[in-house]
């Protein structure tokens, strides 16, 4: 598989409450990136009244790309967001090194994580 056991859950295979991309996660940096992405993302679209289509043919980016990434079904690259943040004129990629989320190994007492701050619920 490409990407290798790393990939092998997509995004939304993180949630373990509530609904993407406003659910509660197991605490995986990547997945929690990737939620923060497809939240600022569906943010800017409906800010700016853009639909998927719209931003797709102003990105360059596959129109279905964007869905998936929306929906949590795709760990999405940088090349992508890039091109995303440049069509929308803002930053989709988050501080995600200021959270305070356990590092790989390490077991959060609680288990979950709260995706509006990116810390570990006691």
């Amino acid at each position: 598989m490409p990407g290798g056991k790393r990939r092998a859950q997509k995004p939304n295979e993180y949630v373990v409450g509530a609904t993407w991309p406003h659910a509660m996660m197991r605490p995986h940096r990547g997945a929690l990136v990737a939620q923060a992405i497809a939240r600022r993302l569906a943010e800017a679209m409906a800010e700016q009244g853009m639909s998927a289509n719209a931003l797709a043919r102003e990105s360059g980016v596959n129109r279905q790309v964007i869905a998936n990434v929306l929906n949590g079904s795709v760990w999405p690259d940088m090349l992508t967001v890039v091109d995303l943040e440049g069509a929308l004129g803002v930053m989709l990629w988050p501080q995600h090194v200021e959270w305070s989320i356990p590092a790989p190994g390490e077991a959060p007492e609680s288990g979950v994580t709260d995706p509006q701050q990116g810390t570990v619920q006691t």
